[in-house]
């Protein structure tokens, strides 16, 4: 008998803060923005097809890591079902905005459904970390998470309120491969982290807007010794001179984003004015899951 499952879940325009704390334990702080990916997940029982396997194979390419973090389910809970994923997303891939975590977090959601259990949210983390670091985007809200041992620091059931000018610069990144690196920290910045975080939790508590951008855009300046953004210099002064209030970073991605708020208008003018600025490094508009939903479309760009 097939057992049919669906699950759901939103990227995260990379990190609101990233770094390493004073016990040397790397950290992040999500930023959850409404592009999604949905996964149907149909659970058969194990009989062999040509038609089935090619179907698979073809699937497992593009999606091997939730075929991977659905067969550990499976086999935690001593089953051996054959299973399909159809996944849909509209999130970048290889970029920094979580596209692979987000795939694994709906699949194990479809695969919840479909065999109607509750899957713990630290299961889930363990079942993540176990693949490739991740934002854990399982936990609702904003999530404060140690992104390398699948760890929970802290969750606040609020995301801002956000526009996103999100800008490539280019290619793809590994982000297994990235979190390998060796970064030779000194005490006075994971102290500074440390502040960092504690800024941002107090802004998050509060809900202080500004206050949250200003911190990403610390993070943003910080991180660019790690990973370098090209055109960061003409995304600071464009953001100043387009009534940005802050710069957010996929830190371990290829995008950076110019903050703006919710109710900004000129959003239009605003991306065309950058593909003048930098044609180079082209640009999109994001908005975060905290923003209300809209019909507006008057930039092309922005979509519910």
């Amino acid at each position: 008998m097939e057992r049919l499952g669906h699950g759901v879940c939103h990227a995260s325009f990379g990190e609101l803060l990233q770094g390493v704390l004073p016990n040397n334990k790397k950290f992040l702080v999500n930023f959850k923005v409404q592009n999604i990916s949905k996964v149907t997940l149909r659970l058969t029982t194990c009989q062999y097809s040509p038609e089935k396997e090619t179907l698979y194979a073809e699937s497992y390419k593009f999606f091997s890591k939730s075929y991977k973090i659905i067969r550990n389910i499976l086999s935690d809970l001593g089953r051996h079902d054959d299973f399909f994923l159809e996944v849909n997303s509209d999130i970048p891939v290889g970029k920094g905005l979580s596209s692979s975590t987000a795939d694994m977090v709906a699949s194990s959601s479809a695969l919840a459904t479909a065999l109607s259990i509750a899957l713990k949210k630290e299961y889930i983390s363990r079942m993540l970390t176990e693949i490739e670091p991740n934002d854990g985007l399982h936990y609702p809200g904003t999530s404060v998470y140690h992104h390398t041992t699948g760890t929970l620091i802290a969750q606040y059931n609020w995301v801002p309120p956000l526009y996103v000018l999100g800008i490539d610069s280019g290619g793809t990144i590994d982000t297994v491969k990235f979190n390998q690196t060796t970064v030779d920290w000194q005490e006075n910045e994971l102290n500074n982290y440390q502040y960092l975080l504690l800024e941002l939790e107090d802004a998050l508590v509060s809900q202080n807007v500004e206050k949250i951008c200003m911190v990403a855009t610390e993070s943003t300046c910080l991180w660019q010794k790690i990973n370098p953004k090209p055109f960061f210099d003409d995304a600071l002064d464009f953001m100043q001179h387009t009534g940005g209030i802050g710069l957010v970073n996929a830190h371990s991605g290829t995008f950076l984003g110019i903050l703006y708020h919710e109710g900004h208008k000129d959003r239009g003018e605003i991306i065309q004015a950058w593909g003048k600025t930098q044609p180079s490094f082209p640009a999109q508009w994001f908005k975060s899951v905290g923003c209300r939903s809209s019909t507006d479309s008057t930039d092309g760009s922005i979509n519910d």
